[in-house]
This record gives structure tokens, sequence and C-alpha cells, in this order.
């Protein structure tokens, strides 16, 4: 998995975390953000800072992320499946959230067309499976309430630290404001976030901690470790409302082109 596909799925996986864990969506939510990201340098590549706006949509068993313009990632609660799309390229890779789908495709865009590779595939010990299955499972989030409290925008805020472990996708320490201004259902906002998540191992853990923040994160710093190296992030609430999404808004658009690999 290159970095590049890994901080995309760190940053889906903030979103759920971080959004589903918090709110519960009977209707469609929309949620419109800006956000920093400092210069990452990873295996000897750099990636520039950059600021953009990022919009999600919260729908019932249903999620979508847009980041700026290039990159969206749709999440299907109940076929328990990401799609990762990317709109310069007008192609998507699917992510099955099934940990044995997932690395039975992984390994097979790997194999690709090499037979030797192919068979290494078929003979790959469910040990090595189990072994990744068991870092995956270590993910884990600690949430502490500070006390201090501030006004951010017209919302009355509450800081929280937060700290989370992403296992192989690296860890992640955050500052977060969060508002019970907002007027959201929290009520059924638990057995949303599970219905999203039940298949990945640890995930449960984080989304209970994550019920120790009160409302909805409005601005949060975020130090990043991704491979050994750590970037910082800012991610600040500018709109939050009840929204009717716009038709096909949960689908792959037509005429996308199916990839092994997102950013391919």
């Amino acid at each position: 998995m290159n970095s590049k596909r890994i901080l995309h799925v760190l940053a889906s996986a903030a979103v759920v975390c971080f959004v589903l864990a918090t709110v519960q969506a009977r209707a469609d939510i929309y949620m419109k953000q800006k956000v920093h990201t400092d210069e990452l340098k990873v295996m000897g590549q750099t990636q520039p800072a950059k600021d953009e706006i990022s919009v999600i949509w919260l729908g019932e068993n249903l999620a979508r992320m847009d980041q700026g313009a290039a990159t969206s990632s749709i999440l299907l609660g109940e076929k328990k499946v990401l799609f990762m799309l990317d709109h310069n390229k007008k192609t998507y890779a699917e992510m099955p959230l099934d940990l044995n789908k997932m690395f039975d495709e992984s390994a097979g865009a790997a194999a690709g067309d090499d037979p030797e590779m192919a068979a290494a595939k078929e003979k790959m010990p469910a040990f090595m499976k189990n072994m990744m299955k068991g870092a995956m499972g270590s993910m884990s989030a600690k949430v502490t309430e500070t006390g201090e409290t501030k006004k951010i925008g017209s919302w009355n805020c509450r800081k929280y630290l937060i700290e989370m472990d992403m296992g192989m996708a690296g860890k992640t320490n955050s500052e977060a404001w969060a508002t019970e201004d907002l007027k959201i259902d929290y009520s059924l906002y638990f057995t949303s976030a599970n219905a999203m998540l039940a298949s990945q191992p640890g995930f449960d853990k984080i989304v209970k901690e994550m019920q120790k923040v009160k409302g909805v994160i409005v601005y949060q710093t975020a130090k990043i470790n991704v491979m050994g190296s750590e970037v910082t992030s800012t991610t600040e609430l500018l709109e939050c409302s009840d929204k009717s999404a716009p038709a096909g808004n949960y689908e792959v658009p037509a005429g996308y082109k199916k990839v092994k690999s997102f950013g391919k």
C-alpha cells in the first residue's frame, strides 16, 4: 500500500471516527470543513503543504467525503465497502471492509499477471493473515476531556485530547474542540457507527471511546505519524446543516473505470 493510499484511507478512517462517532444522521447532514496539511516527507518523497475544502455527507448507514475537487471516498455501511474515487482520472478503487477480502484482493493486485506471484499468494500461510489482523486489531483510542472551554465562531466549545493508534496506518495525537450547540440528533449515533465499522477489529473500541466527545468537533489540530514521519493538519468546521443530498451522491459516477489500486 503506497503512502498516498495510506493517507487517503487514514483520512477516511478519521472522518468515520471523528464524525460518525459523534453524530447520527436520520436525514442527510452536510458538513463543510477547511483542512490544512503541512508538508510531509515519506520514503524519500515529499508531499507539499496544502489547503483544501473538505465536504462530508452523512446519510443513514452512508457517508461521503470529498477532499477538494480531486478525490472522494464513499462508504456503504450495509454493503461494507469503501469506494475511493479519482475524479481527474475518472477511476475508482473498491476496498471491502471485510478483512479476509481486503487481504485477498490486495494480494491479488500485487500478484497481477505474474504466475509465480499468484502461486505464492495461493500458498500464503493463514498465520500471516492472522498476524496482519492482529496488528490491525491493536488499534485504539483514548479521549481526555480537559475542562477547558471557549467560543469558536458562534459555537460554545469544550476541549478534548485524542490519542489514536491506527495500527499499520499510523498514530494520531489531536487537540479537538467540540460543541453541543449544533441541532443534530445524537441518540442513535453508536448504532450507526458500529454498522459502519463492525468488520474492523479494534474500531468498536475506538467508537466507544469517541463517545466521550460530546457534540460535534468544530476545530481540530492533529499530529499524524505515518511510517516514521510526522505531519500536522488542522481541520475547521465552516458549516453544518441538514440538506438533501444530490442524486447519486453515494454512488460511483457513470463512466468511471474500476482500478485495482487507488491513484493508478
